[in-house]
């Protein structure tokens, strides 16, 4: 009974990265392909700002520009944001513009999209090779699998078809069309220096800013603290890679470590060492369900003259922590770095 429930509470978590990994896939899919599709089928074009259109705290610019045609149009930006940055009227801006669509422009030198598309793909191919390496694909998972689609299935079927009325046929074109249209009403183009309000605003900005920019120095030092504890784990295991050896192991115990909501699993592994002596060690890295079964053989990566240094040889997962440390470092250090760039920028005398 204990198998089972374990099998199954493993199957549920395997799918549900699966799931996860799938979203990232289906989310940085659409952002990279609608970014793809913009540089291939739009033309670039000059525009100057006119103005902004609000919706709640979101603003987006409204450009006038000369198309390949000579025709002088005017288009709103389909991207928004809350910042009136960059947004001054008279402001010159590089658009992309698809003939097609002359009244829906993008800022040719914004990659923000891309980049976050691009990012959302390669944390789906890890959780998804995360799911595959650490759980065993069994009939459970399947079941599970099975279960989930189903799951979905109904509920998408009460959305599309409620009890009260069944589906209209509609185009597909004209759904979006009519979503476009209710995102981004019909609203008049105003002026950054006509907008009621707006010192107000430019002053609520300037106070966020400089509250950022308070933060910069402590997420400086968090990001180069992230660094260096990244550079210390990769120079242990480059030495364990490097002057290690390995050897067969077998899981004989478990290490529980519990708090109020979960309990967690650190594998106590066994093994013979190139001496003949019997070695115990608790391996550093705990999950919740376990990832072993106790008496699971596994291969063991340690330093002859160092036994505390003996780890579950993972493969390249060894490179995992490293790898987080080392992301996470180069975000905090570039936000820090970025805001106080701006502060610089901000106290520099005018010209």
């Amino acid at each position: 009974m204990f198998n089972l429930f374990a099998n199954t509470l493993s199957a549920v978590n395997q799918v549900g990265a699966f799931m996860g990994a799938l979203a990232c896939w289906g989310v940085g899919g659409l952002l990279v392909g609608s970014a793809v599709y913009w540089r291939l089928h739009a033309v670039r074009v000059s525009g100057e700002v006119i103005g902004v259109r609000q919706k709640g705290n979101c603003y987006n610019s409204v450009y006038r520009y000369v198309a390949p045609s000579g025709e002088t149009c005017e288009a709103t930006s389909i991207e928004g944001s809350s910042s009136l940055r960059g947004r001054d009227t008279g402001t010159q801006v590089p658009l992309l513009v698809i003939p097609d669509k002359p009244r829906e422009v993008q800022e040719a030198r914004d990659h923000i999209i891309t980049v976050v598309g691009v990012v959302l793909l390669a944390v789906g191919a890890g959780i998804f090779w995360f799911a595959v390496r650490s759980w065993h694909v069994g009939p459970m998972t399947w079941v599970v699998a099975l279960v989930f689609v189903v799951h979905l299935l109904n509920g998408l079927r009460k959305i599309v078809v409620p009890r009260d009325k069944s589906l209209r046929s509609f185009s597909l074109r004209e759904l979006i069309a009519r979503k476009q249209a209710a995102a981004m009403p019909a609203s008049p183009a105003v002026r950054l220096e006509d907008m009621a309000g707006l010192p107000e605003k430019r002053a609520s900005q300037v106070a966020q800013r400089a509250s950022l920019r308070r933060l910069a120095p402590f997420l400086l030092l968090a990001g180069l603290g992230c660094l260096a504890l990244g550079v210390r784990q990769s120079k242990g295991l480059m030495r364990l890679e490097a002057s290690g050896m390995r050897a067969p192991g077998v899981v004989s115990s478990f290490s529980t470590s519990r708090d109020s909501n979960s309990v967690t699993y650190y594998p106590v592994v066994t093994y013979t060492n190139a001496a003949d002596h019997r070695v115990v060690f608790k391996d550093h890295t705990g999950t919740s369900p376990p990832l072993y079964r106790v008496g699971e053989a596994i291969t063991v990566l340690y330093l002859p003259e160092d036994t505390g240094s003996a780890i579950i040889d993972r493969g390249l997962w060894n490179w995992l922590p490293s790898v987080i440390l080392y992301l996470l470092g180069a975000g905090l250090s570039a936000l820090a770095l970025a805001l106080l760039r701006g502060r610089s920028e901000a106290l520099a005398p005018a010209a």
